[in-house]
């Protein structure tokens, strides 16, 4: 894995020079254009109330807000689902329903958690069925049935991804088999590409692990769906063990892929983050992360009960019940509204612990970068300044914004960036390069010069 992770960051870096590379320094090449910002990282996983606008419009709009994910869990009863009886999954349904229009009333695609209108969303006791228990599938397809005609009775079709399962790898959400699980995959595909076509996408697998070349379930599972024929229109897995990066799982996926002649699809992260993770460096560095290898990504939620369908995945706090936003939030503002004009590319430290997104603007160049929840002194250089204009050598004036947070670190109101002000820096041979001291495990910076 360390011969393919060496080589994507080689590619990633084949616009420019190769430069000899320390374990503390990442790089941004101006001169590698790679494409248009799309915010790939302002997903949320729930997060967003069933009550309709009770989140005042701002707070979705400021950070971009394109992609939302949720199946009604943890709803009080009644609401815990299918295998508890019709009444508990038309309350649960009730709750996916009010936040798909929320999810359709900032345009953002939604995708839609099979698994807990069913019932399994990691509550459920130890007796609750799964789909094909027992080799019987009979309250499966009446579930399916009543779930098609739900979303075709509520024009629920539009921008709609289906996850066929969440977590198949993990008894929390699937406690049974793989061999089940592939029968429930095939099955359930196919039954909604007979109901809908193609005009409902389809994800997976939504996987807990990463789809590394020595995952045993992920082979299994890409060989199924060769197979089957029933390759999903996103490949999908989460990111929230705390450690991994997206450069080896992408690779993984690659290796998986090549394997079983399986076709390059759209990549949705759509679990990213371990709550330690939700700070403004964390975020900053999930978002290089994702930025980097074209993924869209969904931010974890790591609360429950009534507390999951609020606060926008941990990005907002309250206090006398108005909302307000948190350090975290900034970040994703910034990211949304000052980050436009074009990418370019960048290296994360080889050691993997600070990360950049860059981007040009037709007045500003901008750099966001985060250390993943660590403390002490990293390096980041600027390479290929003359591809903006800028002379080979010189003086370069770059303007520093912190992003903090407050003391109660994830509901803590935090009103803007910190303006950490200017600092004049002599360069030459086109590159720049200067520490970044990361005193704290929470603040993200961004560094700004004028092209």
């Amino acid at each position: 894995m360390r011969w393919t992770l060496a080589t994507a960051l080689l590619g990633l870096a084949s616009a420019s020079p190769v430069r000899k590379r320390d374990t503390v320094t990442a790089q941004v090449n101006f001169s590698n254009n790679t494409g248009t910002p799309e915010h790939l990282a302002s997903g949320i996983l729930y997060g967003v109330p069933d009550t309709l606008n009770q989140i005042p419009s701002h707070f979705y709009e400021n950070i971009g807000y394109n992609y939302e994910r949720a199946g009604g869990a943890q709803v009080a009863s009644p609401g815990l689902g299918w295998i508890w009886g019709l009444t508990e999954y038309k309350n649960r349904f009730k709750s996916v329903l009010s936040n798909y229009e929320t999810a359709r009333e900032y345009d953002a695609t939604f995708i839609l958690l099979i698994h807990d209108l069913w019932g399994a969303d990691g509550t459920q006791n130890s007796s609750a069925p799964y789909p094909g228990d027992d080799g019987d599938w009979t309250s499966w397809d009446e579930y399916l049935a009543q779930l098609f005609s739900d979303l075709k009775a509520n024009d629920m079709t539009t921008a709609l991804v289906v996850d066929l399962w969440n977590e198949p790898d993990s008894t929390t959400f699937w406690n049974r088999d793989q061999t089940q699980y592939l029968q429930c995959w095939g099955r359930t595909y196919y039954k909604f590409r007979d109901e809908f076509g193609t005009a409902v996408e389809l994800s997976g697998p939504a996987s807990a692990g990463e789809p590394l070349s020595d995952n045993t379930w992920w082979g299994a599972w890409a060989s199924f769906v060769a197979s089957n024929d029933s390759i999903p229109d996103q490949y999908a897995w989460h990111m929230e063990s705390g450690t991994g990066d997206l450069l080896s799982a992408q690779a993984g996926l690659i290796y998986w892929r090549e394997k079983y002649s399986l076709p390059a699809k759209l990549i949705n992260i759509n679990e990213y983050a371990i709550y330690t993770e939700q700070v403004p460096a964390g975020s900053a560095w999930w978002i290089s992360q994702l930025e980097r290898i074209d993924a869209h990504g969904l931010r974890g939620n790591w609360l429950s009960g009534t507390d999951l369908h609020n606060y926008l995945a941990s990005l907002l706090g309250t206090t006398d019940s108005v909302y307000h936003p948190n350090g975290d939030y900034q970040v994703y503002k910034y990211y949304h509204q000052n980050m436009t004009g074009y990418r370019v590319g960048t290296l994360p430290s080889t050691d993997l612990k600070l990360d950049a997104y860059a981007t040009v603007g037709s007045d500003y160049a901008r750099v966001l970068v985060g250390v993943r929840v660590d403390e002490g002194t990293w390096e980041l250089e600027l390479n290929d300044l003359p591809s903006l204009g800028l002379a080979e050598s010189g003086s370069l004036d770059i303007h520093t914004y912190g992003f903090p947070v407050a003391s109660d670190v994830h509901y803590g109101e935090v009103d803007g960036p910190t303006d950490l002000g200017w600092v004049e820096h002599t360069y030459s041979g086109g590159s720049v390069t200067f520490p970044v001291y990361q005193t704290d495990e929470t603040t993200a910076y961004v560094f700004e010069f004028a092209v």
